[in-house]
């Protein structure tokens, strides 16, 4: 109280350019508040209600759904979620008496956690000269009202969005004269907003793609205390619906907007709020708005303006035809700037890193795999050479050594030296064999013969069987078996040699039977081919394989080519997708749908614009009567029929995609009757 009495003497003994008006401020910042949509001034309004933005201001205050940038935190939180990347945004205004309204913010969306953001909004005057009765000049005084919010938005559902912000409002004021020299009051409130988005559930015309927005401004009210009066922030409900038209194919989009304020202030009527908005190719905006009191009083007036947007930078311009006495018609610009990729951008990304990881556990699997096959691969070749059974140890040995091909980061030099004692024992054992047949043969030159030309045939069978070549081996060792069918050395090694390749025929198609099963088909159809020789003349193994790789290239060839045609159709690539048909037609003549589908590629890769027949532009009329009669049936008939005459008139081709997209949007379940 004390303090209150020294301010109402300070404020008999000043002239009228001192601390009145920051009071003057005050009430004009209160009037501002006014034509920002909440109501009547003088204590009935917030006197932060002053809208910012360019772009809202263009649309005439209609943004409570339609927000997409750093503003959103201003005019509804539940939008923020809008917002696709990081990005800041900045508005500035002058008011009268040489005020300030300022707007900063900055916005950071995340991938799955919902959009965060910070910002300030400040509204200052400074430098207010103080003089005493007798002209005395006491000093400068400044007077400011800084809101720092911080909101969140998330989309909980695709259909409903929810948001909040938290605002802390600083007030600093000049306050009284004590001991010859000026003294200042500053205070902080804090409150709150809550809102909340929500998509049209109906997906059927007009009825879809609506967005139904409410922002409850200062649920929680800020309190501050004002000379000898506490100020409470009033209470508004705001209400906006908003749609957007993309047309040109996607590149262009018209938006409509419609908002309502309802402040909570006894005798504050409504403010209503509209607003369009023509964007051509995200780069270029036009605007129009019109907001009006609901009392039909002067609080009326019309808005437009544009938008430039440029490499991820954005100013937005726009006319506010004034709706009081205080702000007049003016001119406001605001600019937003991206920072950094797009949330879209992030989820690649992260995807990319994902399929990363993926490669290298994969990579790290078919490590561990030749590890474990290089440790089992040398404990069978020693138990196999313990045991004197040098076919196998020699077999499991080399499935060992052919690694090295790979890596050198495995024990090889091991690996080398048993190979080299396996080698030498197989070659000893073999000598013996033959040196004890040969002695037994030595009286009859014949058997020599025999056993040589057995040697032969064994040396080459056990030099096919090395490089795994086992039919060839398994042929040299019949050979061999001619000249002694009992032949112990030449029928150990061609029992093993096929043993050695049933295990590699049924390892082939184990292997090709899982990649098949893991959807790995051109891994699979490398196993199966490799397998299909060294089956032959095992008639169902041979059988079950031939099957198997007829149905893989048939699932690889013809798919393969249709869908690599129909991605270059989906991209306007004609040439290419017509070559494609035509390659698929060669494997499938009969396929009437190809054959439709390459006619239709190859005519719109070499149409051209062309001038018709009379008889060409008499259907082509026919077609375009019934097209604007919605008849499209009618209409690609005609079309269909011109084309037959002129097939490379790109005029008519583009006539029947458009009666064809029509009639598809029309028959589709979510279109009108």
């Amino acid at each position: 109280m004390k303090k209150q009495k020294k301010y109402i003497e300070l404020a008999k003994m000043r002239t009228a350019t001192s601390i009145l008006l920051a009071l003057v401020l005050w009430t004009t910042a209160r009037v501002a508040a006014q034509s920002g949509g909440a109501g009547e001034w003088g204590g009935t309004t917030d006197i932060f209600d002053y809208p910012v933005g360019a772009r809202a201001m263009a649309l005439g205050g209609a943004y409570v759904t339609a927000a997409d940038d750093p503003f959103s935190l201003y005019w509804n939180p539940a939008t923020l979620d809008n917002v696709q990347a990081m990005s800041i945004g900045f508005y500035h205004t002058g008011l009268s008496g040489g005020a300030k309204y300022d707007y900063l913010s900055y916005v950071y969306p995340t991938i799955t956690y919902g959009t965060f953001s910070a910002g300030l909004l400040r509204l200052a005057l400074s430098d207010i000269p103080t003089r005493a009765d007798d002209a005395t000049y006491l000093g400068s005084q400044d007077y400011s009202r800084t809101l720092y919010m911080v909101g969140y938005g998330k989309y909980l559902f695709p259909w409903l969005s929810v948001g909040v912000t938290v605002k802390i409002e600083h007030l600093n004021m000049p306050g009284y004269f004590d001991a010859g020299s000026l003294g200042s009051y500053s205070e902080s409130a804090i409150g709150g907003d809550l809102g909340l988005v929500v998509a049209s559930p109906l997906q059927s015309g007009m009825l879809r793609d609506w967005l139904v927005g409410f922002n409850y401004q200062n649920a929680v009210q800020r309190t501050l205390q004002l000379a000898d009066e506490r100020e409470h922030s009033p209470r508004n409900f705001r209400f906006g619906l908003s749609r957007k038209f993309y047309i040109g194919g996607g590149a262009n989009h018209l938006l409509g907007a419609f908002a309502v304020d309802n402040s909570q202030a006894e005798d504050v009527p409504n403010y209503y709020h509209f607003g369009g908005e023509f964007g051509f190719k995200e780069t270029l905006m036009l605007r129009l708005g019109y907001n009006r009191r609901g009392d039909y009083s002067d609080g009326y007036g019309m808005t437009w303006g544009l938008g430039i947007r440029y490499i991820g930078f954005q100013i937005d311009y726009s006319y506010w035809s004034g709706v009081d006495a205080f702000f007049t018609g003016s001119h406001r610009i605001s600019v937003t700037a991206d920072i950094g990729k797009t949330r879209a951008q992030k989820v690649t990304d992260r995807e990319a890193e994902q399929m990363r990881r993926i490669q290298e556990e994969a990579q790290k699997a078919i490590e561990d795999a030749r590890r474990n096959t290089f440790y089992t691969g040398i404990a069978e070749a020693r138990e196999y050479f313990e045991k004197a059974d040098y076919p196998r140890a020699f077999s499991a040995i080399n499935r060992v050594l052919v690694l090295e091909e790979t890596g050198a980061d495995l024990d090889f030099p091991a690996a080398r030296e048993l190979a080299k004692q396996i080698n030498e024992a197989i070659e000893r054992q073999n000598q013996l064999a033959l040196e004890n047949e040969i002695n037994r043969s030595k009286q009859e030159m014949e058997a020599q013969q025999r056993q040589q030309q057995i040697r032969e045939h064994y040396d080459k069978a056990t030099a096919l069987w090395e490089d795994e070549q086992y039919r060839e081996a398994i042929v040299e060792c019949d050979r061999a078996l001619q000249f002694d069918s009992q032949h112990k050395a030449v029928l150990e090694l061609r029992r093993v040699i096929d043993e050695d390749l049933s295990n590699k025929i049924a390892e082939l198609i184990s292997t090709a039977n899982k990649l098949y099963q893991s959807n790995r088909t051109f891994e699979a159809l490398r196993y199966y081919n490799e397998a299909l020789p060294l089956a032959r003349g095992r008639q169902e193994v041979e059988s079950f394989i031939e099957g198997r790789i007829k149905l893989l290239d048939n699932k690889l060839g013809f798919e393969n080519i249709l869908r690599r045609a129909v991605d270059y159709e989906n991209n306007n690539q004609w040439n290419e997708a017509a070559e494609l048909y035509g390659q698929a037609l060669k494997s499938n003549p009969n396929n009437v749908e190809v054959q439709k589908k390459y006619r239709e590629a190859h005519a719109r890769a070499n149409a051209t614009q062309m001038e018709m027949t009379p008889e060409v532009a008499r259907i082509y009329t026919m077609g375009m009567r019934a097209l604007r009669d919605e008849n499209y049936d009618e209409a690609i008939k005609y079309y269909q029929q011109a084309l037959e005459q002129q097939p490379l008139n790109k005029t008519i081709l583009n006539a029947l995609d458009y009666a064809r997209n029509q009639k598809r949007r029309a028959t589709s379940p979510g279109a009108t009757n």
